[in-house]
């Protein structure tokens, strides 16, 4: 049988939400992830400075908060 995709994973290593040390919103899963960005999601405080630094340096930084990916408008 195939492994289904993981629909969330973190956008700088991979990892799938639901694995050990990702980052929930004050530790719970079911507040989602603690980071993210207009991108996607961040695993961890690691990735989201990665993230940022890497963002920083090709000048493609947001303007503005990004919105909760896991929130309806």
């Amino acid at each position: 049988m195939l492994a289904r995709p993981e629909k969330y994973q973190c956008i700088e290593c991979g990892k799938a939400m639901g694995t050990p040390d990702f980052a929930y919103h004050e530790g719970r899963i079911e507040h989602g992830p603690a980071y993210w960005c207009d991108r996607g999601i961040l695993c961890s405080i690691q990735c989201s400075l990665a993230h940022h630094q890497k963002r920083q340096a090709e000048g493609t930084q947001p303007q503005r908060p990004a919105p909760n990916p896991f929130e309806d408008d």
